[in-house]
């Protein structure tokens, strides 16, 4: 038994079936031991050596396709002589990279304004973020950006200590991993999945009431009819992704939130062809269909509400700009046309020696950049996964 399934089986026997989201924030999010500080070794979840892979791991278009974005904002605003940028769950600081590297090449004066601030709940000294704060800073001095290009934050608190900002907050595959809440239809009512102890000791599930009205309503609130949904059907909930997107309004003065993630409206969400939610658990780039498994070291994700982050975001502020999916936003920011141009660029004996092995080897990787980007723009993929771009501008909200 590892240390924090011993952690989580104690709080159970000492307080009795806890929610699931709670059963999430320890696997995930444990100050020691959790999956996204590295777990008990201290191992990278994420890219190719690790459990799932993001849109920045299969192409550096990704990259320069949302630092574009970033500085059309940035432009929009008027080119501000500060230009925040706040990346919460930046993980190992590619999308960080990818902004400098565009803002140095193409646009002095955006650099010359730009903060960069990436947020990792893992502690300063945990193994983890050491590592990644190494390698980012190795890759910044390569480019070479300035010495004091990027800081880290543990929250979004600290990150907008000196108070709300002008700039932009950023998040990439983050709101799918906040702890969530779940529901299924049991008897013609709602009630909500704890985790349990069976009679083994071992993790298992127990309907009970709905932990609190805020649960019991989300449903409601976002005009989901799952009355007619039948007995069985489940679904999970997030009112933690309404706290965030609070939050990400409030250190937002003027400027932008830009939030991609897999996901739908709540319409697309929660309807009767998905009788079984959206929960799923990543290990070794391979589903599992077994959350409760091996607390820590695996992946626990669900699909993002987007319904929530627009709503809660209008009330406090920020207005929908645009809801697209990837594959239309990265379309509009002119990544095949990159992708053409680089490939021209750097791989040019393609199609001029196609019969010596210079020509060969060229026309292969431009194959592999030309594969790449059609995975970024697969709707069935990457493509589908959503952009939601919201916007404040209001004179008078306190800013630095």
């Amino acid at each position: 038994m590892s240390e924090l399934e011993a952690i989580i089986r104690a709080e159970i026997e000492r307080a009795g079936p806890i929610t699931f989201a709670r059963f999430m924030e320890l696997t995930l999010y444990h100050p020691q031991l959790g999956y996204y500080v590295g777990g008990e070794g201290g191992r990278e979840p994420v890219g190719w050596a690790g459990d799932f892979f993001t849109s920045g791991d299969v192409s550096p278009l990704w990259g320069w396709a949302i630092a574009k974005q970033i500085h059309q904002f940035w432009q929009a605003l008027g080119a501000p002589a500060r230009f925040d940028v706040i990346e919460p769950g930046a993980g190992r600081g590619l999308l960080a990279a990818a902004v400098w590297r565009y803002a140095l090449a193409l646009d002095e004066r955006w650099a010359a304004a730009l903060r960069y601030t990436l947020v990792d709940r893992a502690a300063p000294d945990a193994p983890l973020r050491a590592r990644r704060a190494a390698r980012l800073d190795a890759e910044l001095a390569a480019i070479p950006a300035p010495p004091d290009a990027v800081c880290w934050a543990d929250n979004l608190g600290e990150a907008a200590s000196d108070g709300p900002i002008t700039g932009c907050v950023v998040s990439n595959e983050l709101v799918d991993a906040l702890p969530v809440h779940r529901v299924a239809i049991h008897g013609g009512q709602l009630a909500e999945v704890y985790v349990a102890l069976d009679e083994r000791g071992a993790f298992a599930e127990w309907l009970g009431e709905p932990s609190s009205a805020r649960v019991a309503s989300y449903l409601d609130a976002y005009g989901v009819p799952w009355r007619g949904y039948g007995e069985g059907w489940r679904a999970e909930v997030c009112p933690l992704a309404e706290d965030w997107m609070r939050e990400v309004a409030g250190i937002v003065g003027e400027g932008y939130a830009l939030t991609l993630d897999y996901g739908a409206s709540a319409r697309r969400l929660y309807t009767r062809e998905r009788p079984a939610g959206t929960l799923m658990a990543y290990a070794r780039h391979h589903l599992s269909e077994r959350p409760l498994a091996r607390p820590g070291q695996q992946d626990l994700t669900a699909h993002v509400n987007f319904s929530a982050l627009a709503r809660i975001g209008a009330e406090a502020g920020l207005c929908v700009s645009r809801y697209t999916t990837q594959a239309r936003l990265l379309r509009a920011l002119g990544a095949p046309e990159q992708a053409e141009q680089l490939a021209a660029r750097l791989f040019p004996h393609a199609d001029s020696e196609r019969h010596t092995d210079r020509g060969q080897a060229d026309y292969l990787r431009r194959a592999t950049l030309r594969n790449a980007l059609a995975a970024l723009l697969d709707p069935r993929g990457l493509g589908g996964f959503r952009a939601l771009i919201q916007r404040r501008v209001e004179e008078g909200f306190e800013k630095r």
